[in-house]
């Protein structure tokens, strides 16, 4: 009863004339009332007191029974993501309804527990407060469709209080819109967007983001993930849709600037890392999205990135990359039915095997360097990917100057055909999977480097592009985030992503070099001394930069806590 008296004085205390979203300083001050409760583990005191505190301040809220919950068992590509099993919980939902009561309802959740040993800020009770003001609002203006605003129990051990909410009120469902992880700098994110997830949907959701002035992002391994494996969402909407009811979850990606929080599930949850401006910009999104009821399905979409708020259907995307795929594949046939290329020389099958040495060495050494910690590069991957890309582009340009001394190379335009064939090979299994939100990253570098044929002294102008599936997928950030959210397996070396997407433009520039003059990389100064000497160079700063790394946590710190060893040895 104290903390909710002391609550009631902060929020009063902060009251003023809301904006167009929700009053952000009552929000605040109500995640910050969760936040000093301390961890709100399932069955605790604390999540007693949580319970009671949201009930106080929810306007017409009920409890909702959990009670007993039949966890159902999730699979992921045949192994068992999380078994079945049965949990008892004293721990209720809080329900409350607003609008009219006939028909399907929009459904804003949230859950109010937190993990051991966390005070739960951003995971969870910033949208905690976020909802418990969008709650007031409704609940003074009335919106025109029924809303059901619920503050969940037990998400973080299996989505109970979800999964009950959704067994009693799944059929009065429309839409389920979770909000968790809210708070954080980065980017405000749809996540959980499975199929049932489409261009009407995503349209609707861009027009509320338009109202609010807010900007929403759909990363696009996110989609395809929640496409593929929907029984495998992990926040509350995981529990609908994996009941065939539309939902989906928003987010902040991430924290101190990158796609990750590294403070997640740990003490380090503090309320002092909530942004003011992130909950003012997810009140004003969620206050909009009751503005304009649910749309009906009608097809799939394509949220695209980096566009703000722009949605498309999704065939424009799928017909754009087959388009990509027949001109490449026209221009390949082409290039085929030109005059062959002279023999006599090396050709690809030892370009192969000097590209294919290199790997070796930069496998070994990696092997070498992180010997006590396996996954170091994962601190710091910009530092590994520079000093790994010095020492496979030396030992590739050691080896092919070796073979040249006894043999000219030959065969340019079968490099050229190595790096479009490996392109086309990834596009297409992403086409084939479903994927194709990820395919047109390989599929367009593989037809503009089919042009470079036709561009005389300008063909580095088409073969640049070679390089975009390497910076998307070695990007920093971006490798720190899958390694994070287990989508990168932990056995995969660093070289081993770095040959994924490096053989095209190492391809590419082979063809570059050996269609720009054959003869010079084999005869005089530049290729007896300068270039050689520049290629041990690069091997041995590689080498050095990669050796005398030493990462800011153990190995066994990093089993532990993964990456949140950096900021903190002892959470």
């Amino acid at each position: 009863m104290k903390l909710a008296c002391v609550a009631m004085l902060l929020v009063a205390c902060s009251a003023g004339e809301p904006g167009p979203g929700i009053d952000v300083d009552r929000a605040l001050a109500h995640a910050r009332v969760l936040v000093a409760m301390g961890p709100r583990v399932g069955n605790s005191d604390a999540a007693r007191r949580a319970a009671a505190y949201v009930e106080s301040q929810l306007p017409r809220a009920s409890r909702a029974h959990v009670g007993t919950v039949d966890v159902p068992e999730i699979r992921v590509l045949g192994a068992v993501y999380r078994a079945a099993h049965r949990t008892v919980t004293s721990d209720p939902n809080l329900v409350a309804r607003y609008g009219p009561q006939p028909g399907k309802a929009l459904l804003f959740m949230a859950h109010y527990d937190s993990v051991r040993a966390a005070p739960g800020a951003i995971d969870n009770a910033a949208a905690v407060g976020v909802l418990i003001e969008l709650a007031r609002i409704l609940d003074t203006s009335p919106p025109a469709m029924p809303v059901i605003v619920a503050i969940t129990a037990r998400e973080e051990d299996g989505l109970l209080g979800a999964e009950a909410l959704a067994a009693e009120l799944g059929a009065e469902v429309d839409i389920a819109i979770a909000l968790d992880l809210i708070g954080g700098d980065g980017d405000l994110v749809l996540n959980g967007a499975g199929t049932r997830i489409g261009r009407a949907e995503m349209r609707w959701l861009a027009r509320a983001a338009e109202r609010a002035g807010v900007v929403v992002r759909a990363p696009l391994a996110h989609r395809v993930v929640s496409r593929w494996w929907p029984q495998a969402e992990r926040s509350d909407h995981g529990a609908f849709t994996r009941r065939g009811i539309r939902g989906v979850h928003f987010y902040h990606r991430g924290n101190d600037g990158e796609l990750i929080d590294r403070a997640y599930h740990t003490k380090l949850d503090r309320f002092e890392r909530i942004e003011r401006a992130s909950i003012d910009e997810v009140g004003r999104l969620v206050r909009a999205i009751v503005d304009e009821p649910p749309p009906t399905h009608d097809g799939d979409g394509f949220w695209v990135p980096q566009l703000a708020n722009v949605v498309v259907p999704r065939w424009t995307l799928v017909a754009f990359e087959l388009a990509m795929l027949v001109v490449t594949i026209a221009l390949l046939v082409a290039m085929r039915r030109e005059r062959r290329e002279g023999g006599g020389g090396a050709g690809l099958l030892l370009g192969s095997a000097c590209v294919v040495v290199a790997f070796i060495a930069v496998y070994a050494l990696e092997r070498s360097a992180l010997a006590a910690h396996p996954r170091a590069w994962l601190h710091a991957p910009a530092y590994f990917v520079i000093a790994e890309a010095l020492v496979l582009g030396g030992v590739i340009g050691l080896a092919s100057r070796l073979v040249a001394r006894f043999r000219p190379w030959i065969g340019a335009r079968r490099y050229l055909a190595v790096a479009i064939g490996v392109l086309l090979a990834f596009g297409v299994f992403w086409l084939v999977v479903g994927a194709a939100e990820l395919a047109w990253i390989w599929l367009v570098p593989a037809a503009l480097a089919s042009v470079a044929p036709l561009l005389g002294r300008a063909r580095f102008l088409a073969l640049l592009p070679t390089l975009l599936p390497a910076l998307l997928v070695l990007a920093p950030s971006q490798l720190r985030e899958a390694a994070w959210n287990g989508f990168a397996s932990p056995g995969m070396p660093l070289v081993g992503w770095v040959a994924l997407v490096g053989l095209p433009p190492i391809a590419a520039t082979a063809y570059a070099l050996r269609s720009e003059a054959p003869d010079r990389w084999h005869s005089g100064p530049l290729g007896t001394l300068v270039l050689p000497m520049g290629w041990a160079l690069s091997i041995l700063v590689g080498v050095a930069l990669e050796l005398r790394y030493t990462p800011p946590c153990s190995a066994s710190q990093f089993r532990q806590l993964h990456l949140t060893c950096e900021i903190s040895s002892g959470v």
